[in-house]
């Protein structure tokens, strides 16, 4: 465990523990680490919720990382107050409930602030000098960490929809959510993330159409929404039609169109309602030839009745003796 003796310095900038075989709790001491900018417990076997302290006392954290752990339970609501928090990883832990409405706290995804950055480059170099110099090792943490912009909660057991909330994290790199059991439909304002690189929403229980806006993100390099409920036609698109691997989409049996081998014209609408060839299409096509077939048709039926009248003496006279009585009376009145 991590003994929860451990005096740390409240100047200490970044506490990196990971990949140990730390059991046990996150220990109630670091919560006095107000300056702390970088806490990398993950990939130990830490069993413990998320204390909510985390997003309470250490509100300069820009990096956050748990994965592969076990913590449990939900996401605590006061991690919505870390509002530089470039890069959350919850992944591969015992998480339940749902994700939080408040993540567009996370003030630095929505906007990038240059000062941030450089300061975090700064940071970055200063540990990688200090590591090369006393122990010759290579620095884990590569010099573009301060450019992740990530949320990272796959492999959990979070439900519920995904918040439009989320949508407001405009300038986010990174957004995986696979593996978990999230229903719902995609939101439409997906396309508000601009700066996407890398969306997985695989394996959850995801229904409806596939966002048109997807389309319009054309940062976007990795995809993969395979194996949910979604369905209707895949939006097309420049960026889209360079991700044109089966397996982005496997998994969705209402799916149609590329990159798929099943055409939309053999499918259900991407509401679900079938093509309208039936009903009202055979309707407006009937009502059509109607209309078009009744100019031609008067002009024969006149042009029946004056070859008649021309041939046949009798019914002509007929016709304008009629005619005659009908104008003298007429007159007559």
């Amino acid at each position: 465990q991590i003994p929860d003796s451990w005096f740390f310095s409240e100047e200490l900038h970044s506490l990196h523990l990971q990949q140990n075989k730390l059991d046990g709790k996150i220990p109630s001491s670091v919560r006095n680490l107000k300056g702390l900018h970088i806490l990398d417990l993950g990939d130990n076997v830490l069993k413990d919720i998320i204390p909510s302290w985390i997003g309470e006392e250490l509100q300069d954290l820009v990096y956050l990382r748990l994965h592969s752990n076990n913590f449990y339970s939900g996401i605590p609501l006061q991690l919505c107050q870390l509002k530089i928090l470039r890069l959350l990883d919850l992944a591969k832990n015992n998480l339940s409930g749902s994700i939080p409405h408040c993540v567009n706290n996370f003030s630095a995804m929505i906007s990038d602030d240059p000062i941030l950055s450089f300061h975090m480059r700064f940071l970055i170099y200063f540990e990688r000098r200090i590591l090369e110099s006393a122990q010759g090792m290579e620095q884990k943490y590569s010099t573009t960490l301060p450019f992740l912009l990530s949320m990272q909660l796959s492999h959990n057991n979070i439900s519920g929809e995904i918040p439009e909330e989320l949508m407001d994290l405009l300038v986010l790199k990174n957004l995986n959510l696979p593996h978990n059991h999230l229903q719902g439909t995609i939101p439409e304002k997906i396309g508000n993330l601009k700066n996407l690189e890398t969306l997985d929403l695989s394996r959850n229980e995801l229904s409806g159409p596939i966002p048109t806006s997807l389309s319009i993100i054309y940062s976007l390099s990795h995809l993969n929404l395979s194996f949910n409920n979604l369905s209707g036609p895949i939006p097309t698109g420049k960026q889209l039609q360079t991700l044109n691997n089966e397996s982005i989409y496997e998994g969705n049996s209402g799916l149609c169109g590329a990159p798929l081998s099943n055409s939309c014209s053999e499918e259900k609408s991407s509401n679900g309602v079938e093509p309208l060839l039936d009903s009202e299409s055979d309707m407006q096509l009937e009502s059509l030839w109607f209309y078009a077939g009744l100019g031609p048709g008067f002009g024969f039926g006149f042009l029946v009745v004056c070859c008649t009248l021309a041939f046949k003496r009798s019914w002509s006279n007929a016709l304008f003796l009629f005619l005659d009585n009908l104008f003298s009376r007429r007159r007559q009145q």
